[in-house]
């Protein structure tokens, strides 16, 4: 049967049950994003210093803001991002 998760014994989620998991998982992976970024530049800054860092736009990702593109894309360009701060680059 389509949708029977015999595996675990559970019911298959449908509806309001499913987007509620939906939006579950994606908070808990950028949360878990966000802490990774957040480790990386506290070799740089303190924490009010990245809090502006995250939520301000950035010239390295095209004008958009870390915390958003985090959302949108996940880790790997905030961290690309995060690399040319260290190297002291600029755009």
């Amino acid at each position: 049967m389509t949708g029977d998760n015999t595996t675990t014994g559970e019911s298959p989620l449908f509806g309001d049950d499913a987007a509620r998991l939906g939006r579950t998982v994606i908070e808990e992976s950028v949360a878990y994003d966000v802490a990774a970024v957040r480790a990386r530049l506290r070799e740089l800054w303190t924490d009010p210093a990245i809090d502006v860092w995250l939520t301000s736009t950035n010239s390295h990702l095209d004008g958009a803001r870390p915390i958003d593109v985090l959302a949108l894309t996940g880790v790997e360009t905030v961290m690309d991002a995060i690399e040319v701060e260290v190297a002291g680059g600029s755009r």
